[in-house]
């Protein structure tokens, strides 16, 4: 982190003065070392090279013969040992006598946060500091490109007493930069975390950086788990055409918005049956699923399945929409039944992508819970609740609770499953 910063100022000091400098920026090999040397006019020679680790074997190797034989002083920048593919050339030089190393390590949670209150002029929420450490890897330069370059630092407000990033309720186009690709992948990866609000400020300073279609669906649930339901949808009626009905989980943040918060089911309905006849029978039959979910939940569907037999079951976010419709459609008739369902919804929800947005598990473990204890079966229900219903942190707790709300179904009860409004 910062390793070539580093070297710079080492080269501009009063310690270096007294040295020919010779710059080996290229992998050049024996023979263009040795082109180089008599360059020095007979002057103690300082043999520099950034980033060793993208350099070759010979060039290293013959670099540190001469330094052997006194001929010169070798200065390198490398990457960490382990961090680079295998072999790494640097590796000829780790074991070297004499040698002095200087690790930089990245900048820490709590450095970063005294950085950021410096810029901003004052305390800088929790949350925020954690986005831009986890978007930078707490390295200074990258840090320094998404406060500078994307001009972060103007869309800061204070809120409590403590700074944050401006709320954003519309998407903002702008130009693809590398920045842009850290924090939609820090955003994404909070998310799937559960670290729900270290994902919104890493999603409002994508916005801002001009990445909100990359951020998108992840932006569009997090308002829906806060119940802003109305901003959900200005949110995405301002994303460019067609992006949400071609998009699965902005396609599924826009109907459960629709559904839940402005208490239009057969509108939310109507929407994912038209995106799933243009997305075709594979990618179309998520849609399906979800309709007939929001079926079930809204008491809409006959049986929670409607219209889902001939779904590809391949998909896993297909499938467990499809057990959380049937077992919701059938809880309270035939809580066995559901139970049965959900726990093949869970089973299916092992995590990553392809497991349905990261609330669909928390919301389905609590659904388990309540079918277990209306099938009479409280052992279970109490011991899968032992490690949920208290809250800890990265558990879903709060997620089941906020979908729950959403949904109309109450809230958690204190045995960890759903309490009926």
């Amino acid at each position: 982190m910062g390793r070539t910063a580093l070297l710079e100022r080492a080269l501009v000091s009063s310690e270096a003065e007294g040295y020919e400098i010779v710059r080996f920026e290229v992998p050049a090999g024996p023979t263009g070392v040795a082109a180089r040397i008599p360059e020095a006019d007979g002057r103690r020679l300082l043999l520099v090279v950034d980033d060793a680790h993208l350099s070759d074997h010979a060039t290293l190797l013959t670099l540190r013969d001469l330094c052997r034989r006194g001929a010169g002083t070798l200065l390198v920048t490398t990457a960490p040992a382990g961090t680079v593919p295998q072999p790494d050339p640097a590796d000829s030089l780790r074991f070297e006598p004499h040698r002095r190393n200087v690790h930089v390590p990245p900048l820490s949670l709590d450095e970063v946060t005294t950085l950021l209150a410096d810029v901003v002029g004052g305390h800088v929420r929790h949350a925020t500091a954690e986005a831009l450490h986890a978007a930078s890897g707490g390295n200074p330069a990258l840090l320094h490109e998404l406060i500078g370059a994307c001009d972060l630092g103007v869309h800061f407000v204070r809120r409590n007493n403590l700074w944050e990033f401006r709320e954003v309720s519309t998407w903002i186009g702008g130009e693809t930069r590398g920045s842009l690709a850290l924090l939609s992948k820090a955003a994404t990866r909070a998310w799937y975390e559960l670290s729900l609000e270290r994902a919104h400020e890493l999603c409002k300073a994508a916005v801002w950086c001009g990445a909100g279609e990359m951020v998108a669906p992840v932006l569009a649930h997090l308002l829906l788990l806060h119940g802003r339901t109305g901003d959900v949808l200005v949110f995405l009626d301002s994303l460019p055409t067609d992006t949400v009905e071609t998009t699965p989980h902005l396609a599924l943040a826009k109907a459960m918005a629709l559904a839940f918060g402005l208490g239009e089911p057969a509108a939310a309905e109507e929407f994912l049956l038209k995106a799933a006849l243009l997305r075709g029978p594979r990618p179309g039959g998520r849609y399906l699923a979800y309709r007939s979910w929001i079926q079930a939940v809204t008491g809409r569907g006959s049986d929670g399945s409607e219209g889902i037999g001939g779904l590809d079951r391949d998909d896993r976010e297909t499938a467990m929409f499809v057990h959380a419709a049937r077992a919701t459609a059938t809880i309270g008739a035939d809580p066995q039944q559901a139970v049965f369902h959900l726990r093949r919804a869970l089973a299916l929800g092992t995590g990553g992508a392809d497991a349905g947005p990261p609330w669909l598990a928390p919301y389905i473990t609590a659904c388990l819970i309540d079918a277990l204890l209306l099938a009479g079966r409280s052992g279970e229900a109490t011991f899968l609740a032992s490690d949920f219903h208290g809250g800890e942190q990265g558990s879903g707790w709060d997620v089941a609770v906020a979908i729950s709300m959403l949904t109309g179904h109450g809230r958690p009860n204190v045995t960890g499953g759903v309490e009926a409004a």
